[in-house]
């Protein structure tokens, strides 16, 4: 799709192209320098190099030979030493802006760069048997987002909850029922009994070899059909799969496919042979399967001499029937950073096996949640959180800020602006940041209602929804047609300038990000966003304008900036309360 900005960028190249003293293949434009009063540039040192000038020459040749047209995005063009700046006409962007934002709504933003093209995104993947716990945030919510994103640019998106539903780790949960009892009652409190039998069954195996042979022996017996241990697996996954949905809903997740490691278990004999047949493989005296594919990456196992399975087989399998039951033309994995050797492995093995080689295989790598202390949270360091819990706790202290902030709101709708803001808060204060970052729990300032915050953004989309209704309450005329379409002539103050530009450039956020694979790019533009609103307000009066054109012009404004919000807000899974 084409978007305001986009026909900026064309008129500009065209602009330099006419003047004929520049081939096409020079033309490359570039945002200019902090501080330099102009929208797009042009330095001038790659042509000028090419065509045997000095640079800042012919920026000036440039800039006397360009004449925008009447009706072109271009308002000045001016040159500044080696640089050719360009500058945006805010009457014309105003109208073009305005004219998207109200023609497209819930789609602003959007685009048709995916038609045609499906990308698969492997995301959250608990461990079945476990409860949720705080690392599992990261995977789930940027995995979420990613898939927003992409849908919004016209892919085709398949999310896929790969389940840890397979291995060793089952037959160790199968043996200590087995031997102690199966668990009462159901969701969240009977996957935490079953999580201290594993913990118990561990301790004792690691002092009796005998108990960890146990182990291995049911997980045998899981692979090979055992009556016993599939109707155990089989309630520990349904117990699971309800319990985690709580989560997913108050998360906004909402995931196509939940085919655990054993959806692939028929698959597993055809790869490993494959891999054999096709030499990537060999089997070993012992009779393990090992993979060695040089190229500096350590060797690894495809099967354990006793013929169990391990991850690689499964993922292998999982990649393999991704390709030919969806026809991707990207699969992404979004897992923590401690697993980048297990994928670089995956995607060399399936490619030395002849398959995926038009298809654009990525790891999102992710950090590492720390606490208020600045200590990772784990499990045995006894300060991990659990999800269920982390959410719970945010509801609470977002309960807190919003009884300060809007005392005389009805109690019920406290406590929904206080789920909005409090897992918004969570959610955003891994979002913002780059993945690869390692992430704090600072409640303070995730929960702060000024700075780069979810709070902060959901009171200035809340801001706007409040001045739209008092112009309804106080019943304010709106304008003629022929009126209303003289109405962005009227938005020239800098304040309005800022904001206009900054809801333009949401289009481009969205397609960066989808690049790079970084929902923190939306979360910028969103932060910029309010920062902008925050300056409009402080500086123009809307309900109180100096003409009812201005008022109108103004209350034009608040709507899109609050429909561009929301639509930010929501690529990364954030909601956005009306009042707060």
């Amino acid at each position: 799709m084409e978007y305001a900005l986009d026909r900026f960028e064309q008129q500009v190249r065209a602009a330099i192209a006419a003047t004929g003293q520049v081939p096409d293949g020079l033309i490359e434009v570039t945002a200019p320098k902090p501080n330099i009063p102009a929208d797009l540039a042009f330095p001038t040192f790659k042509a000028a190099k090419q065509l045997g000038m000095n640079p800042p020459q012919l920026a000036g040749a440039l800039a006397q030979a360009i004449h925008p047209a009447a009706d072109s995005l271009v308002a000045s063009v001016v040159a500044a030493g080696p640089f050719l700046n360009f500058a945006l006409d805010p009457v014309r962007l105003s109208a073009a802006v305005l004219e998207e934002v109200e023609e497209l709504g819930p789609r602003y933003g959007s685009d048709d760069q995916g038609a045609g093209k499906t990308v698969v995104i492997d995301y959250s993947s608990p461990n079945v048997a476990k409860l949720m716990h705080v690392g599992h945030i990261r995977s789930t919510i940027i995995g979420q987002a990613l898939y927003n994103i992409f849908r919004f640019l016209g892919y085709n998106v398949v999310g896929d909850n790969h389940l840890g539903d397979w291995g060793k780790q089952f037959g160790m949960n199968i043996a200590a029922i087995v031997r102690w009892g199966k668990p009462a009652g159901d969701g969240e409190d009977a996957l935490a009994q079953i999580d201290k039998l594993y913990a118990q069954y561990a301790r004792m195996a690691k002092e009796d070899p005998a108990l960890d042979d146990e182990a291995r022996a049911w997980s045998l017996k899981l692979e090979q059909g055992d009556p016993t241990a599939r109707e155990l697996w089989q309630w520990m996954v349904d117990l699971t799969l309800t319990a985690n949905q709580h989560n997913y809903d108050r998360l906004g997740v909402h995931i196509d496919h939940n085919y655990g490691e054993s959806f692939y278990e028929p698959m597993l004999p055809g790869v490993i042979q494959e891999a054999l047949d096709k030499k990537v493989a060999y089997r070993d005296e012992g009779g393990a399967v090992v993979v060695d594919l040089g190229n500096s990456l350590p060797t690894f196992l495809l099967q354990r001499s006793d013929s169990g399975t391990l991850y690689h087989t499964r993922d292998v399998a999982t990649l393999l029937f991704r390709l030919n039951e969806f026809h991707p033309s990207q699969i992404l994995y979004v897992v923590g950073m401690p697993q980048e050797l297990h994928f670089r492995q995956l995607f060399a093995l399936v490619r030395a096996m002849g398959y995926a080689e038009d298809v654009e295989l990525e790891h999102i790598k992710f950090g590492t949640i720390f606490d208020q202390h600045g200590q990772p949270l784990s499990t045995r360091r006894g300060n991990m959180i659990y999800l269920a819990d982390l959410l719970n706790d945010a509801h609470q202290r977002a309960r807190a800020v919003v009884e300060q902030a809007s005392p005389d709101l009805p109690a019920a709708e406290k406590d929904a602006v206080a789920e909005i803001v409090g897992v918004g808060s969570v959610m955003y204060n891994d979002l913002y940041q780059d993945p690869r970052r390692n992430i704090t729990l600072d409640w303070d300032r995730m929960l702060a209602l000024e700075g780069n915050s979810a709070p902060y953004i959901q009171y200035m989309y809340a801001r706007c929804r409040s001045i739209l209704r008092k112009a309804a309450a106080e019943d304010i005329e709106l304008p003629a047609a022929a009126l209303n379409a003289q109405l962005p002539a009227l938005l020239t103050h800098p304040a309005e300038v800022a904001l206009l530009k900054q809801l333009a450039r949401l289009p481009g956020a969205v397609r960066e990000a989808g690049a790079r694979y970084a929902p923190f790019v939306v979360a910028d533009w969103c932060y910029e966003t309010a920062r902008a609103l925050s300056g409009f307000y402080r500086d123009c009066s809307v309900l109180k304008a100096e003409t009812p054109a201005l008022r109108a012009a103004r209350l034009r404004l608040v709507a899109a900036t609050a429909q561009a919000l929301l639509n930010g807000l929501g690529l990364l899974g954030l909601r956005a309360p009306e009042r707060m």
